[in-house]
């Protein structure tokens, strides 16, 4: 029996990581889906599993917290999959000055200290068997200096010079 390739894609619930981990299942990939929303990622896994034939592993933390991103990171470390796809994320609107100081802490760790951290568990194996890759979801803003989105294009930036 031939073992399939393994995708970590965070931010897997909604928008692009859930796109990302449809593609990925239909190409036949066995995938690690990260969120916060446990439920949503049960009903993904429900749904591609059977759908492609491949495994789903189902993993809710939230990647804007230390521990959530420990966890994940030892996680991925224990599986050296040939696929990392860094997704997940938000924004805020208004001027830092009135944004709420701990969304705008939760941001940065969600779109630079993940990624990092998740990059260095998933390094070893990629390297190793010198095959595989990482995506790391970006945004245009990164590209720009916006006084409404000064952190997201900032955090944003990283992803995109990193």
């Amino acid at each position: 029996m031939t073992e399939r390739a393994l995708a970590v894609v965070t931010g897997a619930s909604a928008g692009i990581g859930r796109e990302f981990a449809e593609q990925l299942a239909a190409r036949g990939h066995d995938l690690l889906v990260v969120a916060r929303d446990g439920g949503r990622l049960e009903e993904l896994a429900g749904v591609l599993a059977p759908r492609h034939g491949i495994r789903v592993e189902p993993l809710a933390a939230d990647l804007s917290r230390e521990d959530g991103i420990a966890r994940v990171a030892d996680r991925i470390a224990g599986l050296e999959p040939a696929l990392l796809v860094n997704n997940a994320g938000f924004g805020t609107t208004g001027t830092l000055a009135r944004t709420d100081p701990a969304r705008q802490t939760d941001m940065v760790l969600l779109h630079t200290l993940a990624p990092l951290r998740l990059t260095l568990a998933a390094l070893p194996g990629l390297l190793r068997r010198n095959a595989g890759g990482i995506i790391n979801v970006s945004s245009v803003a990164s590209f720009l200096a916006s006084p409404g989105s000064v952190t997201y294009c900032a955090t944003k930036a990283y992803l995109t010079v990193w």
